[in-house]
């Protein structure tokens, strides 16, 4: 399925684009299955949607039916600054009406990447577990299960995707949901991460790719009109069977 691209003046206009987005597929897929999986994107660009979700669509979207897992994570202290999990939780879960036992955190405070990874893989499995199965729940023309109803993306000027990296062994990983991934020496933070692997994000039912800032424009440039270059790039091996929207601001957009 050929990408859908949205393009707004500033990460503002894409913030509160992206929540209602994500708003209606939330509804949809509690309408359709009984509840709504999400896997949430780190970094900066997404905290305003989730500021916008708290907020604006705090009583319109049915947390008590609603699974918050991690397409990714810095292996740090949840209480690091450079963590994922306490962006979302400033974002998001300390200010929306969401179950503890509906967040589902990478469990960092273990003694390595590896063991975080495991469990991770084991969390996703089981948390997922009855969602990637329930009738009509697959595909609806290959009938393949699904693993989320929405992964939300964000891209690096790299071209990395979650814990994605240009080049590594995790790229190729077809069995696996889960995997631990070294520290990535051009980006920032230079932390080891936790990251979900293709196969996970190919099955989601959605993905939403929000990008923003004009260092991000030339990688988008070449992922969006597909240059012999893009297969370098992760975000552009993201291939799901459903539904992929590129929402991008102003600065990161292609000329």
């Amino acid at each position: 399925m050929a990408p859908e691209v949205r393009r707004f003046t500033d990460l503002n206009d894409l913030s509160q684009a992206a929540a209602e987005e994500i708003s209606g597929i939330a509804q949809h897929s509690v309408a359709a299955r009984g509840r709504f999986t999400i896997a949430l994107a780190g970094g900066n660009t997404p905290r305003r949607t989730y500021e916008a979700l708290a907020t604006k669509y705090r009583d319109v979207i049915d947390w008590a039916r609603t699974e918050i897992l991690f397409g990714d994570e810095r292996f740090v202290a949840h209480d690091d600054p450079r963590s994922n999990y306490m962006m979302v939780r400033e974002a998001l879960l300390g200010r929306a009406p969401i179950s503890p036992t509906c967040v589902h955190p990478v469990p960092t405070d273990l003694a390595t990447p590896a063991e975080a990874a495991d469990q991770y893989e084991s969390t996703l499995r089981r948390v997922l577990a009855d969602h990637t199965t329930d009738a009509g729940g697959g595909d609806p023309v290959t009938g393949a299960a699904a693993t989320v109803d929405l992964a939300l993306l964000g891209v690096g000027p790299d071209g990395h995707t979650a814990s994605l990296f240009p080049g590594s062994p995790a790229l190729d990983e077809r069995r696996r949901w889960s995997l631990a991934v070294p520290a990535p020496t051009g980006v920032q933070p230079s932390v080891p991460r936790i990251t979900t692997t293709l196969e996970f994000l190919d099955s989601a039912r959605a993905v939403i790719f929000l990008v923003a800032g004009e260092d991000k424009r030339r990688v988008v440039r070449e992922i969006l009109e597909q240059t012999p270059s893009a297969p370098a790039y992760p975000a552009a091996l993201v291939a799901p069977r459903g539904r992929v929207l590129w929402m991008i601001d102003r600065s990161a957009a292609p000329a």
